[in-house]
């Protein structure tokens, strides 16, 4: 009988180790906590780590490292990270949510719109990746705009340090931009690109106004030319590519749905 208790002693330590042992690698690989969706706006995907089966989200629905956040159409949500920290994701957007080694929080979107409120002297720091750069902010309120070419970040409150990458997408420059409350900063990877998209853009804009034809083409030519030499001001040659600083556009910022509903969200929050 003594023999088989040791048996059974030995294998049910054996047993409770591995299952420790998977456990713990479940913790460290699976299911660590990003923060909660607290406030999905019309259609709200994510999809988990392991297969990209999108899921409508659901109000105060917990998302995990890894995963990814998907919106629609005239959609957007608010995900809080922690007690001091939101990010709001605005419409036709893939966020995806990390975890990096060093214990911050990191998103990385490929195009699209974000807000991001992080409470000065509290919590961890938050990376935001685009295809052009990467931001670290703590204790700053500041919204993104990106493309897979640009990235313009409007600084409301504190600071934002932005890191281009290098041509090759993959590797950090070693200079930093340091954009204050009051700037907006945009760093472009391929400038006669970005103007091409500007100048479709500021094409179809014009398409769309109901203009008499002579009206039409008046503007279209002479707003083009006008719309060309803007896009040479303002902007210095970087390494990588090119950037422009300057102040916040308030005017515009007045008529953005976008703008001034973050900024009641901020102001909620705050109570």
């Amino acid at each position: 009988m003594e023999i088989l208790y040791q048996q059974w002693r030995k294998s049910s330590i054996s047993i409770f180790i591995l299952f420790y042992f998977v456990f713990i690698h479940q913790l460290n690989s699976e299911n660590i906590p990003f923060g909660k969706v607290t406030l999905p706006l019309g259609k709200v995907l994510v999809s988990s780590a392991e297969k990209e089966e999108w899921q409508k989200v659901k109000f105060n629905q917990q998302v995990y490292k890894d995963e990814k956040i998907k919106t629609l159409n005239k959609s957007r949500c608010e995900v809080k990270i922690d007690r001091t920290q939101i990010v709001r994701i605005g419409e036709n957007a893939i966020v995806h949510l990390k975890v990096p080694t060093n214990g911050d929080n990191s998103i990385s979107i490929e195009s699209g719109h974000a807000w991001l409120n992080a409470k000065p002297g509290q919590g961890k720091k938050v990376r935001v990746r685009t295809p052009t750069a990467v931001a670290a902010i703590r204790g700053t309120i500041y919204r993104l705009d990106c493309t897979d070419n640009h990235s313009t970040y409007n600084v409301y409150d504190g600071s934002v340090e932005v890191i281009p990458f290098k041509d090759d997408g993959v590797t950090l420059e070693d200079t930093s931009f340091s954009v204050s409350k009051g700037e907006s900063f945009t760093f472009i990877s391929d400038f006669e690109k970005y103007k091409k998209e500007q100048e479709d853009a500021q094409k179809k804009y014009q398409k769309n106004q109901k203009f008499d034809f002579a009206q039409y083409m008046k503007q279209q030519t002479e707003g083009l030319d006008d719309f060309k030499a803007d896009q040479l001001k303002g902007f210095e040659e970087f390494k990588s590519g090119h950037f422009s600083r300057k102040k916040i556009d308030t005017d515009t910022d007045t008529q953005s749905d976008w703008v001034q509903w973050n900024l009641d969200r901020d102001r909620l929050n705050s109570k």
